[in-house]
């Protein structure tokens, strides 16, 4: 559970660059057959060395795969992890069903302690 969790944190981690995510979408569109490094560069006008640092970030992170091709190295997404990402994304939506909030402690019990009398007069800033 938790190296899944840590492949989700590096996964949104790496998507939140710019360019990143630029070259995953771009790479995704290309399909399974995937697109040469030098494709990505020149339909992001990225220089290769900038390009490269991206794409083994992206690499690192379990977004994309790198498979030779003779001279070229060729990345495609890899199988799944956008699915699974998009599950996940998903699931986050499910946190705010009225099932989840009827979960919580109602509101004036919340950050009370026990054995510590709760001064209702102070003002705080969070509304309790």
């Amino acid at each position: 559970m938790q190296q899944a969790t840590n492949q989700k944190v590096a996964i949104l981690a790496a998507l939140a660059q710019l360019t990143r995510l630029r070259i995953v979408a771009l790479v995704a569109d290309a399909g399974p057959k995937g697109m040469s490094a030098g494709e990505i560069a020149r339909a992001l006008h990225c220089p290769a060395s900038t390009l490269s640092f991206h794409l083994k970030d992206l690499s690192r992170a379990g977004l994309l795969e790198a498979r030779s091709r003779g001279r070229f190295v060729i990345y495609a997404v890899q199988d799944g992890v956008l699915d699974e990402l998009a599950r996940f994304i998903d699931g986050l939506r499910g946190a705010q069903t009225p099932a989840a909030a009827k979960a919580r402690p109602p509101r004036e019990r919340r950050g009370v302690r026990k054995g510590a009398g709760a001064d209702r007069s102070q003002l705080s800033i969070f509304g309790e």
